[in-house]
């Protein structure tokens, strides 16, 4: 030993340690603050350039993943197209004209807790690539619908199918109406025969 050093009792220390350790029930710890989770959200972008709007998705994608957000899934709907016609100056006579292409994507995000919804949509907002549009909303059947291409022959036969349905119903009305006009007709004939 050094002269002029302190001694060091290890004794001392686990000592100390043992009369001050503090006692918590497990249940303490176990239960803890349930955190309100979202509904199926839709995060919409839409933007006219296909290849941005395509690495932004992905990045969506990779970001929500990546914090701990369930992805359900992510979907492109069918291009819009739009005429776009320009004009000379102070006439009706076109100048040129366009066609632009709306693209669209979503990403549809479940489990998305309270307290990392801020966070996310921050995030994405800021990294927002310049003409692409954000939009979040609640997903529904339509937003569903709407990803598939319209098939014509199927349109066609559920037309068939509801002019079939309505005729039916007014073939049914009119039975009814029949039938009620000849018991109320019989009604009269046994009333009358009774007087």
């Amino acid at each position: 030993m050094l002269p002029g050093s302190l001694r060091f009792d290890q004794r001392l220390l686990t000592c100390s340690v043992g009369r001050w350790k503090i006692f918590e029930p497990d249940y303490l710890d176990s239960a803890g603050p349930q955190i309100p989770t979202y509904p199926p959200l839709n995060i919409q972008i839409k933007g006219y350039n296909f290849d941005i709007l395509e690495s932004f998705q992905s990045y969506i994608h990779n970001l929500a993943e990546n914090m701990g957000v369930d992805v359900e899934d992510a979907w492109a709907t069918p291009a819009r197209s739009y005429k776009v016609a320009t004009y000379h100056e102070g006439g009706t006579r076109v100048k040129a004209e366009y066609t632009l292409h709306l693209y669209e994507r979503n990403v549809q995000v479940t489990n998305l807790r309270s307290v990392d919804a801020p966070i996310l949509l921050d995030i994405v907002r800021t990294a927002l690539p310049e003409g692409v549009q954000l939009s979040l909303h609640e997903h529904s059947l339509a937003h569903y619908e709407e990803r598939y291409i319209p098939d014509p022959f199927i349109e066609g036969l559920r037309k068939e199918l509801a002019q079939d349905e309505e005729k039916r119903e007014a073939l049914k009305a009119d039975k009814e109406a029949s039938a009620a006009a000849r018991a109320a007709r019989k009604q009269a004939e046994i009333l009358k025969s009774l007087t």
